[in-house]
């Protein structure tokens, strides 16, 4: 299984056009407006997947983004929906630390949107849970270890709720995919260098992930971004 590369080829893109924002969970003041994309999270649209679980991009409207703000990180996916207010699933972005661990997923930040309670499920920190042989089986599981609660390991664990925040932002024009929208990912690094052995130091490969109608410890089952198919 490979996991797409964090700066390979990556271009400085100042986006604009901010209408239609949602904050999914949290709301955060500071976001990134410079991002560097990731031309290998670019994907293809899929028949038959749900628009908002559709990861998008090629070179002209990349699929894949990050920044760093000294503060937290940010991750950003397109997805192939026109307009977005709420999902019903999980949206992952796999990370694998160069030179740590196995080859394959080390962590994953995971918007588990399946519950509307952000106080139990929202932006979660992931580990492994099981790799392949293919993407269809693979999994994450929270860092806390416990589905239904926010325990002081998680992101916006126990007491906390600035850990991690996620919108989204409809009506992103493209050039072959009409009206995207864009998944903004945030987590801080005073909390990723407290609960999680994930440094700003570090060579991230990283990858997408979702699932339809059902929460982040279930197998992938929707869409693996940069053009890879859940069998492979």
């Amino acid at each position: 299984m490979r996991l797409l590369t964090v700066l390979s080829a990556t271009v400085l893109i100042s986006v604009t056009g901010f209408s239609g924002v949602i904050d999914q969970v949290g709301t955060y003041a500071n976001w990134a407006t410079t991002w560097a994309a990731i031309s290998s999270g670019n994907d293809a649209s899929n028949a038959g997947v749900n628009e908002t679980l559709d990861f998008v991009g090629d070179a002209v409207n990349p699929g894949l983004y990050y920044a760093n703000n000294g503060s937290y990180v940010f991750f950003r996916m397109r997805v192939n929906a026109d307009t977005f207010s709420t999902a019903s699933g999980a949206h992952i972005l796999l990370i694998d630390v160069a030179g740590y661990g196995t080859n394959g997923i080390d962590y994953a930040f995971a918007w588990d949107s399946k519950s509307n309670d952000n106080t139990k499920h929202g932006l979660e920190m992931a580990v492994r849970a099981k790799n392949g042989p293919t993407w269809g089986v693979s999994q994450v599981d929270d860092i806390d270890g416990d589905a239904g609660k926010k325990l002081v390991n998680d992101i916006n664990g126990t007491g906390r709720t600035t850990d991690g925040y996620v919108r989204t932002t409809d009506g992103q024009s493209t050039t072959a995919f009409g009206n995207t929208t864009f998944i903004d990912f945030a987590v801080s690094w005073s909390y990723l260098a407290t609960y999680t052995d994930l440094r700003s130091n570090q060579t991230w490969n990283v990858g997408l992930a979702s699932i339809a109608n059902a929460t982040d410890h279930n197998a992938f089952n929707a869409d693996i971004g940069g053009n890879a198919n859940l069998l492979l």
